[in-house]
C-alpha cells in the first residue's frame, strides 16, 4: 500500500487533494493511505520515514514549506514530494529539497492526475523493498538491497549494510517479516543472509560481504538449496 501525507492549513484543499487521490486510486485499482495534517511542526518533529509521497503546502504558519522540507530531507531522502502553492513563484525552491513537481491552487484534477502519474511511475521503478531503523532521535530507511546480513543475539540487532552497521533494538523475526523472502535466508538461528551478497559456502560457513557466517546443521540443508536457486535464478536473468 503506498503511504501518503498531506500537510496544508488549508481544510479546503487538504479535502480536495483527498478526493483526488481517492478518485485516482479508484480509477486505477491502487490501495493509498492517505493521511492529513494542518501543522507542519509536529509532523517534522515524530516523522517516522514512513511517507513514499508527501504533499507540502509552501506558506504555513509556524514554517514555510521549503524550510520543512529541508528538514524533512535530513531524515528521509526517499519520499517523492510534492509542493502546493498559491503561486507560481515558488516554484524554483523546488530543485533545493528534490521536489518532483508543484500544484497551483487552485488545483484541478487533470492537472493533478497528470503530474501525479509521474509519481506513480518513479514508485514503480524503484519499488524496493526498504528497513525502517530508529537512530537516536530520528528514523532512517535503509534499502533491502543494501543490506548484505543481519545478525540478532537476543534483542540486540546488527544490521550490516554496503554503507555501514546499524543496530537496533529488535527480533530477527521481526526483521525477517520486512525483507523479502526469496533473497533473504536465515543460515542460523541469529543470522538473516542476504544472498545477492553470499559468494561461497565452504563446509559449515558462508561467506557474506568478506565474513564468514556460521550455517547451523538443522538449517544447512534448506539454506544450501536457496543459495542454488538464487544463484541459478542470478544468471538466468
Amino acid at each position: 500500500m503506498i503511504k501518503i501525507a498531506i500537510i496544508d492549513d488549508e481544510k479546503e484543499c487538504v479535502l480536495k487533494l483527498a478526493d483526488y487521490l481517492n478518485r485516482y486510486a479508484e480509477e486505477r485499482k491502487i490501495a493509498f493511505d492517505i493521511s492529513t495534517y494542518n501543522n507542519i511542526v509536529p509532523f517534522i518533529e515524530n516523522y517516522k520515514c514512513e511517507y513514499d509521497v508527501i504533499f507540502l503546502d509552501i506558506l504555513m504558519p509556524y514554517m514555510n514549506g521549503v524550510d520543512a522540507a529541508k528538514k524533512l530531507r535530513e531524515k528521509d531522502s526517499n519520499f517523492i514530494l510534492y509542493f502546493v502553492t498559491s503561486t507560481k513563484q515558488f516554484a524554483l525552491k523546488g530543485y533545493e529539497v528534490e521536489a518532483l513537481d508543484y500544484l497551483v491552487k487552485p488545483i484541478e484534477y487533470y492537472e493533478f492526475a497528470l503530474k501525479f502519474f509521474r509519481a506513480m511511475d518513479r514508485l514503480q521503478k524503484n519499488n524496493s523493498t526498504s528497513l525502517m531503523i530508529k537512530n537516536k532521535n530520528s528514523y532512517i530507511k535503509i534499502d533491502a538491497d543494501d543490506i548484505m546480513y543481519v545478525d540478532v543475539r537476543g534483542h540486540q540487532c546488527e544490521i550490516h549494510t554496503t554503507s555501514g552497521l546499524f543496530r537496533q533494538y529488535t527480533t530477527i523475526k521481526s526483521i525477517e517479516n520486512q525483507l523479502p523472502a526469496q533473497s533473504f535466508v536465515r543460515c542460523n538461528n541469529c543470522y538473516l543472509v542476504n544472498l545477492a551478497y553470499a559468494s561461497e559456502i565452504v563446509d559449515y560457513d558462508v561467506v557474506v560481504g568478506g565474513d564468514r557466517l556460521l550455517i547451523s546443521h538443522p538449517r544447512r540443508k534448506e539454506f544450501l538449496a536457496k543459495f542454488k536457486q538464487f544463484k541459478e535464478r542470478k544468471e538466468y536473468d
